[in-house]
């Protein structure tokens, strides 16, 4: 059910966006346990656990002017270039912590933020 939530690059607002299979009422009914539309799939839940969306922002206005950033690094068709970036790193830059940033055993959780911060 969330594979096309998985396909693309998902920002929610908190407190008003929310993504679940089912609501808090037939939780309640199944299992008689209370959760809030928040906790059951909102941005906090799914930027910080279950990794469905990508980014959450603080109201509407943050979210449309980070997704109009986010749509500036894309070309606008599929005939136009995308933009580039000139990059100052030397063409022999090495870092070496990428070797071990990754853990070897894949059931061990890492930020891949900090691989992009190295990169």
């Amino acid at each position: 059910v969330y594979s096309p939530a998985l396909t693309d690059f998902i920002c929610m607002v908190k407190n008003t966006s929310h993504l679940f299979i089912t609501g808090p009422d037939v939780v309640k009914t199944v299992t008689h346990e209370e959760v809030t539309f928040e906790d059951l799939g909102g941005a906090k839940a799914h930027t910080s656990k279950s990794g469905v969306a990508h980014l959450a922002f603080e109201n509407d206005m943050e979210a449309l002017s980070n997704i109009r950033t986010l749509f500036s690094y894309l070309p606008q068709n599929n005939t136009e270039t995308p933009p580039t970036v000139n990059c100052s790193d030397s063409r022999s830059r090495c870092e070496d912590s990428l070797d071990t940033i990754i853990p070897r055993d894949p059931n061990v959780p890492y930020d891949i933020r900090h691989v992009f911060a190295k990169v």
